[in-house]
């Protein structure tokens, strides 16, 4: 059961990893901070990844229901 709470973690890991990165980076791009908006924007991927890994580690670890 701890590995599914893990992976429920991680869901919500990516999910703040995207927002910060998608509002951060889009912020720091209208400010003509391009280099730190590339930056910032290299956070979006990296949420997708852990909210795939979270969410596949979340379904694979729960314990079938008879």
């Amino acid at each position: 059961m701890e590995m599914a709470r893990l992976g429920r973690y991680t869901v919500y890991l990516g999910i703040i990893l995207i927002i910060v990165g998608l509002i951060g980076g889009f912020t720091a791009l209208f400010q003509d901070a391009d280099g730190v908006a590339v930056n910032i924007l290299v956070l979006v991927p990296l949420g997708f990844i852990a909210l795939l890994a979270g969410n596949v580690v979340s379904q694979l670890m729960v314990p079938p229901k008879q």
